[in-house]
This record gives structure tokens, sequence and C-alpha cells, in this order.
């Protein structure tokens, strides 16, 4: 037996296809503007990865903040447009949409395989910061002035 919050939680829950392409339910110029939005995402996780291996951190944060922009438009566009999902594309597919299924299925892939490099990078980044910061934080501040080992040489060291 349900009840009437039960009942009308289900009413509005809708089955989506998570791994469902686009393409098979936007019409043809939204699918291409989902297309150039997973191409301009693809870039994006690309300067990202450019920033942290450079040490930038003006253009990571630029970068992370057009990623955000970039999902979010993603996300509302799949949204807007999930009542409109079928189930498979029908034999009347043209030729057009059909290689346009094909190009935002190769740029899902490559965003997919990206974002896995890139999830690698931020952790290692996470990783060496943690060791930078336990080092630091056992370094008292101190230098010692090391005699001179010749007539006019003179050597710093630092304690660890």
């Amino acid at each position: 037996m349900q009840t009437a919050k039960t009942a009308s939680t289900a009413k509005l829950a809708k089955p989506v296809k998570t791994h469902q392409n686009p393409a098979a339910f936007l019409s043809h110029p939204a699918a291409e503007q989902y297309l150039l939005s997973l191409q301009e995402l693809v870039q994006e996780l690309d300067r990202a990865m450019e920033a942290l291996a450079s040490r930038t951190l003006p253009a990571f944060e630029s970068s992370v903040s057009r990623q955000l922009a970039l999902c979010t438009r993603l996300a509302d566009r799949s949204l807007q447009h999930a009542d409109q999902a079928v189930q498979e594309p029908g034999p009347n597919v043209t030729p057009a949409e059909a290689e346009l299924a094909s190009r935002i299925a190769s740029a899902t892939a490559t965003l997919l395989a990206l974002n896995k490099r890139y999830s690698a990078l931020l952790k290692h980044s996470g990783d060496t910061m943690r060791l930078f910061a336990g080092l630091f934080r056992g370094y008292p501040g101190q230098t010692l002035h090391q005699p001179p080992m010749g007539a006019n040489a003179r050597s710093w060291s630092c304690q660890l």
C-alpha cells in the first residue's frame, strides 16, 4: 500500500538513462551546442592541468571557474531536454545526425579519459602540498653560520 507522499514521489521520478547520447533527444542545433560545450570543457581541463604543472595559481583558478560555468551549462541543457528523451534513435536518423551523435560520443569519451588524468593530477598535487606543509611545519626558522672553510669562504646551512 502506497502512501500519498510515496505515490506523488513515484509520479515525479522519471527513469533517466545516464549514458544516453544527447543527440538522440536534442534538436540538431542544441546537440551541436552540447558538442561545443563538451569540447570547451576538454580545453579547460587541458588548461587547468597546464596551470597546475606550471604552478600558475591565477590561471588554475580562472580555469576552475570556467569549468564550473561549462558544467552548469551542460547540466542545464540536459535537464531542459530530459523530458524529450527517447529510448533509441529511430531508423529515420539522418547521416548528419548519426555523425553528430558519433562526435558527441567521441568527445564524451575524451572528456572522461581527461577527467581521470585531471583527477590523478589533483590528487598528486594535494599529496605534494601535504608533504610541503609537513616539511615547513617542522622548520623552526633558524639558520646557522658555519665556520669558514677557507680564507674568505662563507657557508650557511639550514637545520630541519
